[in-house]
């Protein structure tokens, strides 16, 4: 199993950011536990984008945008209201019906990541869904196996380009330079929310004078 140091190295971000979060609270509202690779890669990592690809949700942050289940809650809205066809993504519905989709990760570029969630949580596939159309691709595997194979070029998902299909593009523009080659690297964020519509806040980073989770 790839340890989530390995994918910190791969985007550049050494240490962890010690981003904490109440999974009891957590669970608990959600009504079912989540796995144990995701609380690890949450740990390291918190809210921000690993580009090229995704942004990693994470619960209890204010931002409606980066909270893990304001965004199950936004798909679940969908599919009541039956604004999302075949009543989820076909041939799939969203938790908690059971063997839903639960996301975890959005793209810029409209791709969802979502854990399918068959059987017990340690062991749910990824399941990303394309932009557009009914395509998806599943992986068996968690998510942080999944993060690194992405990363490395080691998974050929159809709908999603390549580091290097997307720099091949890229040098076709006249005004490419060569050091803004797309290499993967993890843009932070605080999680933060200034506006209306913050969600209460149940996770934090732990700060020098608080002792590490071992």
């Amino acid at each position: 199993m790839i340890q989530v140091e390995n994918i910190g190295r791969i985007v550049g971000l050494p240490r962890s950011r010690r981003f904490a979060v109440d999974w009891q609270l957590v669970e608990s509202d959600l009504g079912i536990a989540l796995p144990e690779d995701y609380k690890e890669l949450a740990r390291y990592f918190g809210p921000g984008e690993f580009v090229p690809y995704f942004v990693l949700l994470v619960p209890g942050v204010a931002s409606p945008a980066l909270e893990l289940r304001r965004n199950l809650a936004r798909w679940q809205r969908l599919e009541a209201e039956g604004r999302v066809e075949g009543g989820g993504f076909p041939p799939f519905r969203y938790f908690p019906e059971p063997g839903g989709l639960l996301p975890w990760g959005n793209s810029p570029h409209g791709e969802v990541y979502y854990w399918e969630t068959i059987g017990e949580p340690d062991a749910w596939p990824v399941v990303v869904c394309a932009a557009s159309g009914p395509h998806f691709y599943r992986f068996q595997g968690g998510v942080v196996d999944f993060v690194h194979e992405l990363l490395t070029e080691g998974l050929d998902i159809p709908f999603l380009p390549s580091l290097h299909e997307i720099n091949a593009e890229a040098a076709l523009d006249p005004d490419f330079d060569d050091e803004e080659e797309v290499r993967p690297a993890f843009i932070p964020d605080d999680g933060s929310w200034p506006y209306d519509g913050a969600l209460p806040v149940v996770a934090w980073f732990e700060t020098d004078d608080e002792p590490e989770e071992t």
